[in-house]
C-alpha cells in the first residue's frame, strides 16, 4: 500500500504508563509519522488533536479525505480532569468514522487493544464495536502494523502483531520525531513522553487485576544509546520538557532479574548511565521528570531504590513526581486484587522517597515527591476500605511526609484484565458505595490536599517559570510543564502562553492562589 498523505488525529491517551492529554504528547503519533516516512521519506504527514477538530471540523475532513491513511489514536484507560485538553468520546469516534466511511482508516492505541473507556467506575467499550466503523482495529503494536501495512496491504497485515525488540520502533522514534512541530504546544509547554521499556515486571504472577500493563507480557527493554539518540533529536528540534513516562516502574530499568523475581532489584548503573546521558546530550532541559514507581520495589530493595532514587534527583528538575500505585491501604483489596504493597510497606516507600527527594529546587518545588492513587470498586471493597484509607492518610500527615497528590478514582474495568470477569462485582461495589466514596473524596480534600499543599508551598514560596494556560472566570491558570504540576490561579488575566513568577497567597485542595511578580 503506497501512501503519500496521511493523517493523525490524536485522540488523546492516558494510560498507566504514558500520558497524552495536552501539553503532554504520547509516544504514537511519533511512531505512525516515523514508519510512514521510513517507507516514504517524501510522504505529507498532518498531525491534528482532537481539540483542532472541534474547533475545525470542516478543514479536517477536507484533508482526511485527500489522504490515503487515516490513523486514529484514542484510549483515556485511567480518566481524569483534564485542563489542557478532552479526550475522544464514544459519540465523536463514531461520527468521524462515519463522516470519513469512504476513506481508508485504522483505529490505534489503548481504545484499539483494550476498550474505550469513558470515565472512573466505567465499562469500557470493547474494541469489537468498532470494526464496521474501521478498516483495521489495530490491537498490536502500531509501528509493526503499519510496517506490514504499508508493504503488503489489508489483506495481509496482521493488527495483532506485537514487537519483539525495538528496532523498527527505534527507527521510527527517531524519524518521527519532527511531527512533534505540528503539536499546538509545540515551542511552549509540550511535554514529550519516551518509553524506556514495554511491560510490567510483576507480570509473572498477573500482577494488579485491573492494570493493562501486565498484559504485554515479559516487559520488553528499549536500548540506553536509543533512548538518549531520541531526546537529543527532539532537543535539537526545540523539545525542552521531556518525561520519562512510558514505563510501570523506573526504578526497574535494565534490572537483572526480569521474568525471574516479581520485584526485581533497580540496576542503578543503567539508570545513572540514561540519566547522564540524556542531561548531557540535551544540556537546556527546563523539565526531566518521571512517572511511575512501583512501591514494592523500595520496599523490597530498600538500599538500592534509595541509590536508584539519588540518581534520579541528581539529574532531574524540581517538581518531579514518582506516582506510586498504590491502590489502596486495605489488606483485603490488597490480597484480592494481587496489589503491590502491604499497608505499611506503602508508607515505608513514601517515607523513602521523602528522605531523598524532599529538598527544594530553584523552581520553588521539592526536587521528587511521591503521588498516590487510591482506586475504589475493586473486589473485596468494604465501608471499612474508605476509614483504612484515611487512617494511613492521616498518618502520612502526622509524620510530617510530603505527598505531591492523591489521585482518588474509581476503577475503570478494561478488556482482557483480570477485573474483566468480574465486572458485575465492580458494579455492584460501586453502586453500593456510591455515596460514602463521594463524601470520602471531599472528606480527603479538606483534611489531607489543602494541609498537603500548604506544606509543599507555603505561603509567600515563589514558584518560577509557571506557564499561563487558560482562563477560568476571573483567574489565569498557570502550571509548570510536567509531571501532575501544581495549577496556580493566578487574578485577572494574564496574556496567555507566557512563563511568569507567582508568590504563594493561598490554598484550597487542588490549586494555590498566587501573586504575579514578573
Amino acid at each position: 500500500m503506497r501512501v503519500e498523505r496521511a493523517i493523525i488525529l490524536d485522540g488523546y491517551t492516558d494510560e498507566p504508563a504514558g500520558l497524552g492529554v495536552p501539553p503532554y504528547i504520547n509516544t504514537y503519533p511519533r511512531l505512525i509519522a516515523g514508519v510512514i516516512w521510513l517507507k516514504n521519506k517524501n510522504a505529507i504527514v498532518r498531525y491534528w488533536t482532537i481539540d483542532q477538530f472541534r474547533a475545525d471540523a470542516s478543514r479536517f475532513l477536507s484533508e482526511a479525505k485527500k489522504s490515503d491513511l487515516v490513523v486514529i489514536i484514542a484510549g483515556s484507560e485511567v480518566p481524569g480532569k483534564y485542563i489542557g485538553g478532552v479526550p475522544i468520546r464514544h459519540s465523536e469516534l463514531e461520527r468521524i468514522a462515519l463522516l470519513l466511511r469512504d476513506s481508508r482508516k485504522i483505529l490505534v492505541g489503548p481504545a484499539a487493544r483494550y476498550g474505550l473507556a469513558h470515565g472512573g467506575g466505567s465499562i469500557a467499550i470493547e474494541p469489537s464495536k468498532y470494526k464496521y466503523l474501521f478498516d483495521e482495529i489495530v490491537h498490536g503494536d502500531v509501528e509493526e502494523y503499519l510496517n506490514e501495512l504499508i508493504d503488503h496491504g489489508f489483506e495481509k497485515a496482521r493488527p495483532w502483531i506485537l514487537r519483539e525488540n525495538y528496532e523498527l520502533a527505534n527507527k521510527a522514534f527517531i524519524l518521527g520525531a519532527k511531527i512533534v512541530q505540528e503539536h499546538p504546544c509545540y515551542g511552549k509547554n509540550l511535554v514529550v513522553e519516551i518509553e524506556t521499556y514495554r511491560g510490567c515486571p510483576r507480570w509473572i504472577t498477573g500482577g494488579c487485576s485491573f492494570c493493562i500493563e501486565p498484559r504485554y507480557g515479559k516487559p520488553i527493554m528499549r536500548n540506553t544509546e536509543a533512548i538518549i539518540k531520541e531526546v537529543e533529536v527532539l532537543y535539537k528540534l526545540g523539545v525542552r520538557h521531556i518525561r520519562l513516562g512510558k514505563q510501570p516502574d523506573i526504578l526497574t530499568y535494565m534490572a537483572n532479574n526480569i521474568g525471574v523475581e516479581e520485584f526485581p532489584k533497580p540496576n542503578v548503573e543503567a539508570l545513572e548511565k540514561l540519566f547522564k546521558g540524556i542531561r548531557l546530550s540535551a544540556p537546556g532541559l527546563i523539565t526531566l521528570h518521571i512517572d511511575n514507581v512501583n512501591p514494592g520495589t523500595i520496599a523490597k530493595h530498600p538500599d538500592e531504590s534509595i541509590k536508584a532514587l539519588k540518581v534520579i534527583v541528581k539529574y532531574n528538575t524540581p517538581g518531579d513526581v514518582a506516582a506510586l500505585g498504590i491502590e489502596s491501604f486495605d489488606p483485603k483489596v490488597v490480597k484480592l486484587n494481587n496489589l503491590k504493597t502491604q499497608p505499611d510497606e506503602s508508607l515505608e516507600a513514601i517515607r523513602v522517597i521523602n528522605k531523598v527527594g524532599s529538598i527544594r529546587g530553584w523552581n520553588g518545588l521539592p526536587y521528587l515527591l511521591p503521588g498516590i492513587n487510591l482506586l475504589y470498586g475493586l473486589p473485596g471493597e468494604t465501608k471499612e476500605t474508605f476509614i483504612i484509607n484515611e487512617e494511613y492518610l492521616k498518618k502520612i500527615l502526622n509524620e510530617g511526609l510530603l505527598v505531591r497528590r492523591v489521585n482518588i478514582r474509581q476503577v475503570a474495568v478494561l478488556l482482557n484484565t483480570p477485573l474483566w470477569l468480574k465486572k458485575a462485582d465492580v458494579h455492584y461495589i460501586r453502586s453500593k458505595h456510591k455515596k460514602i466514596y463521594h463524601v470520602h473524596r471531599v472528606r480527603v480534600m479538606r483534611f489531607f490536599d489543602r494541609v498537603m499543599l500548604s506544606r509543599i508551598v507555603p505561603v509567600n514560596t515563589i514558584l518560577y517559570y509557571l506557564y499561563t494556560e487558560k482562563y477560568v472566570k476571573s483567574f489565569t491558570i498557570a502550571r509548570f510543564p510536567g509531571s501532575y504540576p501544581i495549577a496556580v490561579k493566578v487574578p485577572g488575566k494574564v496574556e496567555l502562553g507566557r512563563s511568569i513568577s507567582v508568590r504563594v497567597l493561598k490554598h484550597s485542595s487542588k490549586s494555590v492562589l498566587g501573586k504575579l511578580i514578573s
